[in-house]
């Protein structure tokens, strides 16, 4: 809690929480970062080393809408 003096008198108020959003944050991180180019075999290969290899959990990262925010394109695997 903050507290702010007005005319002498304590007036307590609540910080204000921000709930960032992913595409905000991908706006936001886009703008400092520079352009970098990556194939989509580095992606695919990326999402099997953080989910840990199995298949369906790759397709559902690489197709995700956080994906298609950070990347602009939209990925679907068909199979």
């Amino acid at each position: 809690m903050a507290k702010t003096t007005q005319r002498g008198q304590v007036i307590r108020r609540k910080a204000q929480q921000v709930k960032v959003t992913t595409a905000r944050a991908v706006k936001g991180a886009g703008r400092s970062a520079r352009q970098v180019q990556v194939t989509l075999g580095d992606l695919i290969a990326a999402a099997f080393d953080t989910v840990g290899g199995e298949v369906k959990k790759v397709a559902q990262v690489v197709s995700s809408r956080d994906m298609t925010l950070a990347t602009g394109k939209h990925i679907v695997f068909v199979g």
